[in-house]
């Protein structure tokens, strides 16, 4: 089973009624059976009106939500091997490598350089 992450962006990407390409590639996953990891973090910094966002609630629920409890200090390495400062960015790119997932991110110039840092090479779809 393969994995993928999505960051910030790909998750406002998918709540929007617009963006139909991205729903669809949600949904085909989902019907491959593909591990679809969502940091908490994220999830909290894209969420802000459930009631208001359904699409988006109904992609979450498609997902696995990996909290943030005890990735703090691998984190804080990251940030600093990186001299980078966007916890939620570090986590997404933690969470990657660990996972062995492919990324979807609007910002993939931001993940690849801690990828780097990682010396973890994982693919990047840019949405």
């Amino acid at each position: 089973m393969s994995a993928v992450v999505y960051d910030s962006g790909a998750l406002i990407a998918l709540g929007d009624q617009r963006n139909r390409t991205a729903f669809e590639l949600h949904r085909d996953r989902i019907g491959r059976r593909e591990k679809i990891l969502v940091p908490a973090v994220v999830a909290a910094q894209v969420v802000r009106k459930p009631a208001t966002q359904v699409r988006l609630m109904r992609v979450l629920r498609g997902c696995e939500l990996v909290p943030f409890a005890d990735h703090h200090v691998p984190v804080g390495q990251l940030l600093a091997a990186s001299g980078t400062a966007d916890v939620v960015d570090a986590f997404v790119a933690l969470l990657a490598a660990r996972a062995g997932a492919l990324v979807i991110s609007t910002d993939p110039d931001d993940i690849g350089r801690l990828l780097d840092c990682l010396g973890v090479q994982r693919p990047i779809f840019r949405l």
